[in-house]
């Protein structure tokens, strides 16, 4: 009889415990979704916030004046550079663990060199939108399968001196080039597309964005050597968004969407984001977008 009351209130303490139990799994499992809810929704947020911003921005007589006298829109580039590392101050984090290191300069350069095969992307090989668009994504994920089975051999891996200081010096050259010939527009062009564009846009997507988001969903899946989880993805779909407004401005009475240069801006924003996986750092991203815009814009100006 006292083995059996003993069981009954093991029993009835086993009905109280498990359900206690699952309910406090169950609180945080709400609390981690929260947190994945919350950061998606800062990062929409962000974005939002900034397009309203250049919107709006463009609408004015100093856009004009920019246009005019630069050639391109450099403040949206600057607001870029300002939210994304004003994010990172703001939240107190580590800029170091959001990839903000010169450390490994030399692997990074390697892998953004691996990059500039996106140019053969960018070539229209027919008069149809749709099979250009498909043979840019083509390139750009066989460029990503590249970056995946590049190895980080340290002193072995770095490129060599000729090649590293030719693509340091691109921009440069280029610059110098045309400033001597009066082309100010090339000069522009250059400088805006290697480092407002390349470095811009990768330190608020891939510095801030895919690292908050990696915070909050983990890197769970594998790809060769390269943990990454859906902040890579998520962070993607948010930079093909940021193209799929480019022509869009209420504030000017333009409604135009570009779809397509969207969806082939996701899957660079995929290639530029696992790149930044690949190194840990944002400076790898930065030089192969930087490169990869270059060699696209500035041919299309000699």
């Amino acid at each position: 009889m006292s083995f059996l009351r003993n069981t009954s209130n093991l029993t009835a303490e086993c009905e109280i415990i498990i359900p206690i139990f699952l309910n406090l799994q169950n609180e945080e499992q709400r609390s981690v979704n929260s947190m994945k809810i919350k950061g998606i929704g800062l990062c929409v947020l962000i974005l939002g916030v900034f397009l309203v911003v250049c919107m709006a921005f463009n609408a004015t007589s100093l856009a004009a004046i920019q246009k005019q006298y630069l050639g391109w829109n450099y403040f949206s580039h600057i607001v870029m550079i300002v939210f994304g590392v004003g994010m990172i101050a703001i939240q107190k984090a580590d800029f170091h663990s959001y990839g903000f290191t010169l450390k490994q300069w030399r692997f990074d350069l390697s892998v953004a060199v691996i990059c500039v095969i996106m140019w053969l992307g960018f070539i229209p090989i027919t008069g149809n939108s749709l099979v250009n668009a498909l043979f840019q994504i083509a390139v750009t994920l066989l460029v990503l399968g590249l970056v995946a089975t590049r190895k980080n051999k340290g002193a072995e891996g770095k490129p060599g001196l000729p090649i590293s200081s030719f693509i340091l010096a691109t921009p440069f050259i280029v610059i110098g080039a045309n400033a001597l010939a009066g082309f100010g527009l090339i000069v522009s062009t250059a400088v805006f597309q290697f480092f407002f564009v390349g470095f811009g846009e990768e330190i608020l997507f891939r510095g801030y964005m895919q690292t908050r988001l990696n915070e909050d969903f983990g890197r769970p899946w594998r790809f060769k050597d390269v943990s990454f989880g859906p902040g890579l993805l998520i962070s993607s779909v948010l930079f093909g968004v940021l193209h799929l407004f480019n022509p869009f401005n209420p504030f000017i009475g333009s409604y135009d969407l570009a779809v397509w240069w969207a969806i082939t801006s996701s899957f660079g924003g995929l290639l530029f984001g696992f790149v930044r996986e690949k190194t840990g750092t944002v400076l790898s991203a930065s030089l192969a977008h930087g490169l990869v815009d270059l060699g696209q814009v500035v041919p299309l100006l000699l």
